[in-house]
């Protein structure tokens, strides 16, 4: 199912003994716009801890009551590698919350969630194969970058030939845990709401720094795309 990703934000997380707290935000890849890892706010168990979770730990989405749950119980997250707030998410820090939870190493080979193909096929303790082994070796640094959700939201969106408005929302699928549209809220009109859809497929490109974010086509093809008057109206529609 399609999901939006401030919505999620909203859930309560679970892990397999007790409420944990919410998704903070969302940490996605820019190469194939793939949710990575949801930052939970733990502070009333666990203040002054950053806590990663990928969604190869989630188990079960609950619409109905708002629910995340993860399978692993609070003990377990606890003594996970401690990632300090200032802190980046570095290959290093990735490789020892793979190394801690057995998760895939999502950027080996060509498909989304690396040589095991999916976000929840990886077991704790498995061996690294060769391939992961030589990439390990050989890999200096990152193809790929993560992006915060909260910060990409509010990016500007432009067309060839000027601005088509801002991120207001993006779309994601349970399954895949894959980013699957940008909800724009276009510039258009000023007293009411009206937004247009983009998939990652539709950007030529993202200038990170200035927060721009580039789409294929013109204003006037744009203004020929279907403009959808709530959010809500958007989910029913894909």
């Amino acid at each position: 199912m399609l999901y939006f990703t401030t919505e999620l934000k909203t859930y309560h997380i679970y892990a397999s003994d007790g409420e944990m707290g919410k998704i903070r935000d969302l940490y996605f890849d820019d190469t194939q716009w793939a949710i990575r890892y949801a930052v939970v706010d733990t502070r009333k168990w666990l203040p002054g801890r950053r806590v990663l979770l990928s969604p190869t730990a989630f188990i079960n989405l609950n619409e109905s009551n708002e629910n995340l749950e993860v399978k692993y119980d609070k003990e377990a997250i606890r003594n996970s590698p401690a990632i300090p707030e200032e802190n980046p998410i570095s290959k290093d820090v990735e490789d020892s919350l793979i190394d801690y939870y057995g998760w895939s190493r999502y950027w080996i080979g060509n498909a989304l969630w690396g040589p095991e193909y999916g976000p929840l096929s990886t077991s704790k303790g498995e061996e690294p194969t060769k391939e992961q082994m030589k990439y390990d070796q050989q890999m200096n640094g990152q193809d790929y970058d993560l992006r915060s959700e909260n910060e990409t939201i509010n990016y500007k969106v432009h067309a060839d030939n000027g601005k088509v408005g801002r991120v207001a929302d993006m779309i994601y699928d349970d399954e895949q845990w894959k980013i699957q549209y940008i909800v724009v809220q276009s510039n258009e009109s000023m007293v009411e709401e009206e937004y247009i859809v983009y998939t990652p497929g539709d950007i030529q490109s993202v200038d990170w720094f200035e927060e721009d974010i580039y789409v294929k086509g013109s204003l006037e093809e744009m203004k020929q795309s279907k403009l959808y008057k709530s959010k809500e109206e958007i989910l029913s529609d894909l």
